[in-house]
């Protein structure tokens, strides 16, 4: 018999409570039959790397006795971006974010984060984390947005172990990260944007919005060929990725190339005005043809 490593303890699978032997009733809730094994390993590493040390026992269950959440998504309060994500931003899910430089990514960010937090009920918090800013120029993009920053934690820095302090200290319920091939570890290396240091952080930042009921938003860099860079494997690890482009200087057009818990055929469509990005309310408007006064009937041209 294979002798188990780490002491033995049970934990209520109902409430969470937890003690050093088992009994057929709950003391905590009172549930019956609802405490199971759990081996407590001092040298366990979790799988954001840090944190408990309780290695549970998973078990198979019943699919169709597992309950279905209850309000799983958080709007971001930008209605072409909800649509896009599939009504809002689930809970407990990682979206990746792509676009060329200057198209509006971080502004776009900065003003999901003020409606989000403006949406959240009392307590919650959005973790604004910046690698390419300090924390004056993203103040200057607030004054100029005239958004509401209350509720907005901000934090500049590009090492992964200041930003996972910051989490679980915050403990937020919308965390961005600007950009994420800018934050490096050093258990990964110290250059930024290399494939091990996009994976292993990106993986720290998954791993702790999957415990919790929280969302993160990355952005990333793309190539000249409009694809994300990096690793391949950084679009699989996020359950939704989301391509931000242009067709001329104002129009911006938003869609998801993947998304787990919506249609990736919604495209939002923005303006790009002195005081942000502004939704489209008529796109048909977009396509629109103008007569000209000085050309006979029957001749039509295109507003682009």
């Amino acid at each position: 018999m294979t002798k188990k490593s780490g002491s033995v303890m049970y934990k209520c699978s109902n409430c969470g409570y937890s003690q050093p032997r088992w009994l057929g009733r709950c003391p905590e809730c009172g549930e019956w039959n609802s405490l199971e094994e759990i081996i407590i390993d001092k040298n366990k590493i979790s799988a954001a790397g840090r944190g408990s040390e309780i290695s549970e026992k998973q078990k198979p269950v019943n699919l169709a006795l597992v309950k279905e959440m209850e309000s799983s998504r958080y709007t971001t309060g930008i209605p072409e971006f909800d649509r896009v994500l599939g009504g809002g931003a689930t809970k407990r899910s990682a979206i990746l974010l792509g676009g060329e430089p200057g198209i509006g990514k971080s502004t776009l960010l900065l003003q999901a984060a003020s409606s989000a937090a403006n949406s959240f009920a009392k307590g919650g918090k959005v973790l604004y984390i910046s690698g390419e800013e300090s924390a004056a120029q993203i103040k200057d993009r607030s004054l100029r947005l005239c958004v509401n920053c209350d509720g907005i934690q901000l934090l500049c820095t590009s090492r992964l172990e200041d930003c996972l302090d910051a989490l679980d200290s915050i403990n937020p319920l919308f965390v961005i990260i600007d950009s994420i091939q800018t934050i490096y570890s050093a258990e990964a290396g110290i250059v930024p944007g290399t494939v091990n240091q996009l994976k292993y952080c990106a993986n720290e930042f998954i791993s702790w919005v999957k415990e919790r009921d929280s969302v993160l938003i990355m952005t990333a860099h793309v190539t000249k060929e409009g694809s994300i860079a990096g690793p391949k494997s950084l679009e699989h690890m996020v359950d939704t990725v989301i391509s931000f482009e242009r067709n001329n200087d104002d129009i911006r057009f938003l869609h998801a190339q993947k998304n787990r818990f919506g249609s990736v055929d919604e495209i939002g469509i923005f303006s790009m005005t002195e005081k942000g990005l502004e939704p489209v309310l008529e796109p048909s408007s977009l396509f629109l043809t103008k007569r000209s006064t000085n050309q006979p009937a029957g001749v039509a041209y295109s507003c682009f």
